[in-house]
């Protein structure tokens, strides 16, 4: 199912507003039920604007009759929100126009200027300039020797000049785009639950054939949405990236949101890549944290947009006090998520199911987590009896843990904090803390609070 929505997905031309995304929203609509919320163009949220609708119709460059570049060979060939342009320009205006991809020579990047506006081309760097002899764009003609490993020109010094493919002369450009006011959509996805407290899951929609970005985790968060079953009112959110989620975070009512998960290219063959929240201390992190530690799953963790930005950092703003994490997969010794990242490279080929799954898991771990955790409040005096509820082992570290955990139940920390500390399994010790439960031995902070306010 998931390799399918994917797939299916890639085929629309998902900008910001439009045909394809419009169609990309029907579809998934046809699977889970969405509310679809509509923006039109002009709308003033917080310093934002919602943009006006690109439609691009034709565009091409020619040179001495035959054309070079073709919008129809490829719809990444054309600069996302390209003005229009009509007319003949020298080679040296024409490479001012040009985007292309030093990571993927090969590749045409993905680049777009919704609101800088400019005209321009995206070609694949070794179809615009020569090959260099050398490594990683350094070069010195007076230093050549040859390597003796791979057998290669070995070339040291000096940054070379790379030499542009094309010829001098004069270069036919048009470019046939419309710019008109249009209906920026958000859709939403709810599953109700016992409670009216809510959480926020939300995965950007837009980015035109890319798969991994962003389609990994829309497929990632329909598949899910078959899955949970939770206490809180879970609703999931299709957006455009950043502008969608702003006017959705501050047009909506989010009183009831007890924090958010942002999900982004959860497809690839990198590790999971968690980035916290803002707010360090929040308990989202230590959930984040026992939603991984000892299950088996690869990953790293870092501080807030350490090395990815999304849908966490609208609601991350102190104004609207949402805790929101960010999972992903990343290549941390990088400057991009992974290596086919914003390119025409980004196709449905490189998505591994299973990774997705993996963060998936991930996904339902923190909410289990999120749920079961509370406030313990210790209803005994001295220490606790381990053999009567079958926690005694001849393990005299796992002992002095379980005493450590009775020590540190203050009536102020949560469960998942003092478990973090202490480096022990969530689920285990939960269930120990129901049995005290059950017999009036451990109390509830929360609870008990409600019980003192009620009479």
């Amino acid at each position: 199912m998931i390799k399918q929505i994917i797939s299916d997905l890639y085929k629309l031309d998902r900008k910001i507003m439009g045909e394809g995304y419009n169609q990309a929203l029907e579809y998934i609509n046809n699977i889970i039920p969405l509310k679809i919320y509509d923006f039109p163009t002009g709308i003033e949220v917080g310093t934002w604007k919602v943009p006006q609708e690109w439609i691009a119709k034709e565009a091409w460059v020619k040179f001495r009759g035959k054309k070079i570049i073709d919008l129809k060979n490829n719809p990444l060939h054309l600069l996302g929100y390209s003005l229009p342009f009509q007319g003949k320009v020298k080679l040296e205006e024409l490479k001012k126009h040009f985007w292309i991809s030093d990571e993927r020579p090969d590749a045409i990047p993905y680049e777009c200027r919704f609101y800088e506006r400019n005209w321009g081309f995206c070609v694949s760097k070794n179809w615009l300039f020569e090959k260099p002899l050398c490594e990683n764009g350094v070069c010195h003609p007076e230093l050549k020797s040859i390597d003796p490993e791979i057998g290669k020109v070995k070339i040291e010094g000096q940054k070379e000049e790379l030499k542009c493919k094309l010829k001098e002369g004069e270069y036919e450009i048009f470019i046939d785009t419309e710019f008109r006011d249009g209906i920026m959509k958000v859709g939403e996805h709810i599953i109700k639950g016992s409670s009216d407290r809510e959480i926020i899951i939300a995965v950007h929609l837009d980015h035109p054939y890319q798969a991994n970005d962003n389609l990994s985790a829309v497929a990632m968060a329909i598949d899910l949405a078959g899955k949970l079953k939770c206490n809180h009112t879970i609703k999931i959110i299709f957006c455009p990236e950043t502008i969608g989620s702003i006017v959705y975070a501050l047009t909506q009512d989010l009183s009831k949101v007890d924090f958010m998960i942002g999900a982004e290219c959860v497809g690839g063959r990198e590790e999971i890549y968690i980035q916290k929240s803002f707010d360090e201390r929040n308990l989202i992190n230590y959930w984040l944290h026992l939603a991984v530690a000892g299950k088996g799953i690869d990953n790293k963790r870092g501080q807030f947009r350490t090395m990815l930005g999304g849908e966490e950092y609208v609601f991350s703003d102190p104004q609207l006090g949402i805790p929101s994490i960010l999972i992903t997969r990343f290549l941390t010794k990088h400057d991009s998520p992974y290596p086919e990242y914003h390119t025409s490279d980004d196709t449905p080929d490189i998505i591994k199911e299973g990774q997705i799954e993996k963060v998936e898991q991930v996904i339902m771990n923190l909410i289990d987590i999120a749920e079961k955790d509370f406030v313990p409040i210790k209803g005994f005096r001295g220490p606790l009896f381990r053999s009567r509820f079958g926690v005694q082992i001849p393990n005299k570290q796992y002992c002095r843990q379980m005493d450590y955990l009775f020590y540190l139940i203050d009536g102020q920390r949560s469960l998942a904090q003092i478990v973090s500390e202490l480096g022990l399994n969530f689920q285990y010790t939960y269930e120990l803390c129901k049995k005290l439960q059950a017999e009036n031995l451990l109390l509830d902070f929360g609870k008990k609070r409600q019980q003192a306010a009620g009479k």
